[in-house]
This record gives C-alpha cells, sequence and structure tokens, in this order.
C-alpha cells in the first residue's frame, strides 16, 4: 500500500524537530572529561598526603597545577556557542575560584618557607 504524500509530509514534520537538536560539542565535551579525570587524580593524591613524602607530593601537585593551567587555556579557546550550563562551569566556577590543587599550593607554601 502506498502512503498519500499528505501523510509523508505530516511524519516527516513530526519527525524534524527532534533531529533539529544541535549535536553536542566536542570540544566542551572533552574539556569536562579531562576536568573530572584531574579531579578525580586531585582527590586520590589529597587522600594520599600523609603518605607520600614531602617532596614528592609536592613535585605531584605541582605537576597537577600545570595541567589544570594548559586545561585552563584550552576552555580560553573553545567556543561555547549557547551552551550557557557549560560556560558557567568554566566561566562563573572553575576560572574563577581557586581549585583543590591550588588551596592546597597555598596550604603548603608557607610549610616550604620555614624549611
Amino acid at each position: 500500500m502506498k502512503l498519500p504524500p499528505v501523510f509523508m509530509l505530516i511524519a516527516l514534520s513530526l519527525w524534524q524537530p527532534g533531529c533539529s537538536e544541535p549535536p553536542p560539542n566536542p570540544c566542551v565535551e572533552s574539556l569536562r572529561q579531562r576536568d573530572s579525570v584531574l579531579l578525580a587524580r586531585a582527590d586520590s593524591l589529597l587522600r594520599l598526603r600523609d603518605t607520600l613524602p614531602g617532596e614528592t607530593y609536592l613535585s605531584n601537585l605541582e605537576q597537577m597545577r600545570a595541567e589544570e593551567q594548559r586545561l585552563f587555556l584550552d576552555v580560553q579557546e573553545c567556543d561555547f556557542g549557547k551552551d550557557l550550563v557549560s560556560y558557567n562551569y568554566w566561566y562563573r566556577g572553575r576560572l574563577k575560584f581557586p581549585g583543590k590543587v591550588r588551596q592546597e599550593l597555598y596550604r603548603l607554601k608557607p610549610e616550604m618557607e620555614e624549611r
């Protein structure tokens, strides 16, 4: 049985709104993924604070801070388009306030000067 053209137009008009959503921005997804990995590594390193030697702990923190700064540079190069949730996460959150790694480095700074 062949469908009349009217039914085809109705079917296409119902199907089109679901297909008109823009695809997710790969830049935004990549940044979020890198950030979650970095935060998980920072959490595990902070839990090992008392078991690692001081210099090893500090060098790992500095390495993570350098990686975090590279991530932040990539964030500034990314075009968020209309994705306000991701834009606000980065520009009103992560870039604006010091993260766990940076706070821990600030905490250790006076201790390092006393040595």
